[in-house]
């Protein structure tokens, strides 16, 4: 028998893959540390790629390569780390030397790959930089900042549901971006044809990023005719999104002098919470937290959903998105579960945040792509609506989010 990703579940390994499947990063790797072999690597490689530790889970991969162990649920992952650290070429290595079994599929990932290799992703800022919020009618939901991308003045909403960059047919059009086809991919719930190019340059106040990776997504018409900015922009600094004070925070990674300036920023709001943060494959990002007597879910950390409630007058953004079955799980009501949306009769928490009477919303989809990253099965979808009361710094060096705001708990 084996685990959703692939490894063995032979007795001793079960208690790890347990925890991994609860989203229990710590405890898998107590678990996995007392094993041996395959099933320890395996384990150890998910643990440590989830950390942002890639160096230390290519390692564990090649153990399980060298005794021709080695998964192919890991095949993807591995890519995505070596794109992580910076070498397109290693991961084009991989690819070539596995030998997917489905040709078309390993054609398009070696067509992003090389167009990867070919433009390397370059950022520059030599200090801190602040940018403003903008004015936006989707403000209150979506932050959004000034930028440029090839020369084109846009408003980028900041959405850490998404990769790089995403934008619609028409804005591509608008900033010159060239893009391919590549088949379809996810938008929510939606089904959406996509495309991939490059952005020559990107600039968000004094930062530059050039060769930046875009998706464009046939669904982001009309209204939702934006311009995004995800997590894999947000990674490439340390960044805070002061949503108190409606502004963006980036300083270089790995630079001293520029964290202590970025601290200084922030140094008059007190630190309500800091505590580790996960990411799967290029840019999801999720945590523990709970609901009502729970303290054990995951939840993928996605800014930029937008659930907003507009029959009410002021309109009110769900803080969390969930499954009718798992609010029930929850001991919600069956009565409160079947509306679109609805005020928790329990408190909401992210690690030892808490908001008291939340406002969460209901899917009815069984197939959205976020219920489960390589095995973590995700219990539900944070939203702004809870994020927005914290200045709140993703620190992709030591991964851990820090919390701050004078408000207290909600």
């Amino acid at each position: 028998m084996r685990s959703a990703m692939g490894g063995l579940l032979d007795a001793p390994s079960r208690p790890a893959w347990r925890a991994w499947s609860r989203g229990d990063v710590e405890g898998c790797e107590r678990h996995a540390e007392t094993l041996s072999g395959p099933s320890r690597d395996h384990l150890l490689f998910l643990c440590h790629f989830v950390r942002q530790s890639y160096e230390k889970a290519l390692s564990c991969y090649d153990a399980l390569a060298a005794a021709g162990r080695a998964p192919r649920a890991l095949d993807e992952p591995v890519v995505e780390a070596w794109l992580h650290l910076g070498r397109p070429d290693r991961a084009v290595e991989h690819v070539q030397r596995r030998h997917f079994t489905r040709p078309r599929a390993v054609e398009q990932t070696l067509r992003l790959l090389h167009s990867r290799l070919q433009r390397p992703l370059g950022v520059r800022l030599d200090g801190t930089s602040t940018l403003p919020f903008a004015d936006h009618e989707l403000a209150p939901y979506l932050p959004a900042v000034a930028a440029t991308i090839d020369g084109v003045d846009v408003r980028a909403h900041l959405d850490t549901g998404a990769p790089f960059v995403v934008m619609g047919p028409r804005r591509a059009a608008e900033t010159g971006v060239v893009t391919t086809t590549s088949g379809t991919g996810s938008h929510g719930s939606q089904r959406a044809e996509l495309r991939h190019g490059t952005i020559a340059e990107l600039r968000l106040g004094a930062a530059s990023l050039t060769n930046v990776p875009v998706q464009v997504l046939s669904t982001l018409v009309g209204p939702q005719d934006l311009v995004i900015i995800g997590t894999n922009v947000l990674e490439q600094f340390l960044s805070t999104l002061d949503h108190p004070r409606h502004r963006l925070i980036l300083s270089p990674r790995r630079h001293p002098g520029a964290a202590a300036d970025h601290s200084r920023l922030l140094a008059d709001t007190p630190v309500a919470a800091e505590f580790a943060f996960h990411l799967w494959a290029d840019h999801y990002m999720f945590a523990r937290g709970g609901f009502g007597p729970r303290d054990d879910l995951t939840f993928f950390i996605d800014s930029g959903l937008v659930q907003v409630d507009d029959a009410v007058d002021p309109p009110r953004q769900a803080g969390l998105l969930a499954t009718s079955r798992r609010y029930r799980a929850w001991g919600v009501p069956r009565h409160l579960t079947a509306r679109p949306h609805f005020d928790g009769p329990e408190p909401l928490s992210l690690g030892p945040l808490t908001h008291r009477a939340p406002f969460v919303a209901v899917t009815r989809s069984r197939t959205a792509p976020w219920r489960s990253f390589g095995g973590v099965h995700v219990d539900g979808l944070l939203t702004h609506a809870f994020l927005k009361a914290y200045a709140w710094t993703l620190d992709f060096d030591r991964a851990r989010y820090v919390f701050r705001t004078t408000a207290g708990d909600f």
